[in-house]
């Protein structure tokens, strides 16, 4: 017998199905294509949207018998009906059978985990879906703003990465949408139908039955070979797409523990060393201030492929590489994981000794590490950290503070208004009407005002500065009034906002990096600026695609979405070719102590050995001197020995325990 639903029912049902509508309003965008209304998504999302409303809107009252068959068929199928509402969230292909097995099994566990504890069929389903949906939906959110997947190491970054995008960077495309009405569906239908139990020995069976499978299940996932999966961090989402989210997460999780490098020797670090001098300063040597850009998502999208504006998007750094140092930065992420290249620019170590997909900052440094700052101050620079945001973002108010920073000028430091991270609007031009910004970020221009105020006020006779701007941070939507984008490209058909919002900011900050350096170049003091970009930005797909079509075929073309530029300025004559080549931010920051002429320790002598071998590494390998790419070893050491020692070394500097000399204890 089927009826409508009581009067409070009907209004519970009706405010669900306005819920989902008006989260579909909000994204219209996600059925566009290229221009193009995607008809076949809309009819796939209302034909779920409909159908969950009709069982919503009514009660099906059968014999107990039947809805007790019913529970029981959807207890079994509840895996499958999960995981095959996941792959329409994910937009993802048929897995291969055992895959398919090994992503049901984690649905089943949990499904049976919470039928021991319950002993009811609803609550176990509804729990199974939930958790999923949340995964998969938080998977496929972070993949529309950041460009990669979800993995387990985000779980660390959750609070920068609020601090950082606003609520219009969350956005949902038409497999999420599709996903999201697909779970009410099936929510809808699980929540008709419930077991009787008509004894209590039969109801104490069904609980011994299912912890048994329970611990089963359990134990078939920890005994999961995954060393044998094909998985890559270097494209984690084509790994998602292969394995599954469910399985691709959990290796990720099994992978990201800091194991001990293979054959580990804290002595073969100082037998290594051994074959170095320090260098020393001669006592007539002068040495320059050195100021350090790190600008947000700041790069070169031509680097994938031809790319024509109808205005240049940087033009100031295009002419001052004609003349000063300059290169490719290899960096380990995209769209998002600042601090990862920021941690191997300061430190001299690199991601391709750490584990897969982690962040330093968040995991790893947790006592005093050696770094830039704690380097340069043994030469008589005052070091001085600043970022024109919240402090807390990426821990770094006791990150800068385990490398020896004097000080940590933070956005909150930059205002009078009172700007701490504690309100929901912070990102809403959170700094107070005293700064500059550029949307609803601190601009690159008042960010640099701030840097030569540092520079004009320091402590020492000279500084080091290094400074981390914010202004492009994405996501590349703001529809303001008070921002045009006024770079478009013109050599693809397709509407790409995103895309140009992006290279306007470009524009907007080479504009500001000519401002900088225009003031130092009237400073009389020997004065050095590296500049150079963390990541590239996450734009649309279809301009991607567009752009690199072929970027999936050869491993070097891929990369190219892992590069930014990098130059380095002086104000007095410096010994180098121009064009260095493509580089990483470990050797970035051993070429700004060359250029700058401070004497190298035997570290650095070491580090510069490895940059002979490997000129550019990130965290999936290196390139050689031939630019031929090699993958990063984790079962086997590598050939040349100086590589093993850097592994060592990394470890080492994070890992091990300072003697209360404040020395490292050469135990790790």
């Amino acid at each position: 017998m089927i009826s409508f639903k009581s009067r409070k029912k009907l209004i519970i049902s009706a405010a669900i199905a306005i819920a989902i509508l008006i989260l579909a309003a909000l994204n219209t965008s996600a059925f566009e294509a290229d221009g193009k209304t995607d008809y076949a998504s809309i009819l796939k999302f209302f034909s779920c949207f409909l159908l969950f409303t009709a069982v919503m809107f009514v009660d099906i009252k059968l014999p107990k018998i039947v809805q007790s068959i019913i529970s029981v068929l959807l207890f079994i199928l509840g895996p499958v009906l999960c995981f095959e509402t996941v792959r329409a969230l994910v937009g993802a292909k048929q897995y291969n059978e055992y895959i398919y097995f090994d992503n049901l099994i984690f649905y089943a566990v949990l499904q049976l985990a919470v039928f021991t504890l319950t002993q009811s069929v609803r609550i176990s389903l509804l729990c199974e879906f939930a958790v999923s949906y949340l995964l998969h939906a938080a998977n496929q959110i972070v993949l529309l703003v950041r460009g990669t997947p979800l993995v387990p190491t985000d779980l660390y970054a959750i609070n920068t990465a609020l601090t950082v995008t606003t609520p219009d960077d969350w956005h949902f495309d038409a497999n999420l949408l599709i996903g999201t009405a697909g779970f009410a569906l099936i929510t809808a239908v699980v929540v008709k139908f419930r077991v009787t139990y008509p004894k209590m020995w039969v109801r104490a069976i069904a609980a011994i039955a299912s912890l048994i499978l329970t611990v089963g299940g359990v134990i078939y996932i920890w005994d999961i070979d995954y060393t044998s999966y094909s998985t890559s961090t270097f494209d984690t989402e084509s790994t998602n797409n292969v394995n599954g989210v469910a399985l691709s997460f959990y290796i990720n999780f099994r992978k990201m523990k800091y194991d001990k490098p293979l054959n580990y020797d804290p002595a073969a670090i100082d037998e290594y060393l051994s074959q170095y001098e320090n260098d020393t300063l001669e006592d007539d040597a002068e040495l320059p201030n050195i100021i350090v850009i790190m600008n947000e998502s700041f790069s070169d999208l031509s680097y994938m492929g031809r790319l024509k504006t109808d205005q240049p998007y940087m033009p100031y750094y295009n002419k001052l590489i004609k003349d000063h140092p300059h290169g490719r930065l290899l960096v380990s992420v995209l769209g998002g994981g600042t601090c990862n290249t920021e941690f191997e620019y300061l430190t001299g170590l690199s991601m391709m000794y750490t584990p897969n997909s982690c962040y330093t900052y968040m995991q790893h440094i947790r006592q005093d590490v050696p770094s830039m700052a704690s380097y340069l101050k043994d030469y008589g620079y005052q070091a001085v950290a600043m970022h024109p945001f919240y402090e807390v973002c990426w821990k770094r108010n006791s990150v800068y503070d385990f490398m020896g920073f004097d000080d940590f000028v933070s956005g909150e430091d930059m205002t009078t208004a009172k700007s701490k991270y504690v309100s929901a609007d912070r990102w809403e031009k959170g700094f107070g009407d005293d700064v500059e910004y550029v949307r609803t970020l601190i601009s690159d221009s008042f960010f640099y005002d701030k840097v030569i105020e540092q520079f004009e006020n320091k402590d020492s006779d000279r500084i080091f500065i290094f400074g981390v701007t914010v202004q492009n941070h994405s996501g590349y939507e703001y529809k303001g009034a008070d921002f045009v984008s006024d770079v478009h490209i013109t050599n693809y058909d397709g509407d790409y906002p995103r895309a140009e919002q992006y290279l306007s900011l470009v524009k907007k900050s080479d504009e500001a990096l000519e401002e900088l350096i225009s003031y130092f170049e009237k400073v009389d003091e020997k004065t050095m600026i590296v500049f150079f970009g963390d990541h590239q930005p996450n734009v649309e797909i279809g301009f991607i695609n567009k752009i690199a079509p072929y970027r999936n075929m050869i491993v070097n073309s891929f990369l190219t979405r892992y590069e930014t530029p990098f130059v380095i300025w002086t104000n007095y004559e410096i010994e180098s070719k121009n064009d260095l080549g493509i580089v990483s931010p470990n050797f970035l920051g051993l070429k700004t102590l060359e250029y700058a002429g401070v004497p190298l320790s035997r570290e650095c002598k070491m580090l510069k050995d490895v940059e002979e071998i490997a000129p550019a590494m990130n965290t999936w390998g290196y390139f050689d001197r031939a630019i031929t790419w090699n993958e990063r070893r984790n079962e086997e050491p590598y050939r040349q020995d100086v590589l093993n020692v850097y592994n060592y070394y990394t470890y080492f500097n994070l890992h091990s325990k300072l003697g209360e000399d404040g020395r490292y204890a050469r135990g790790g």
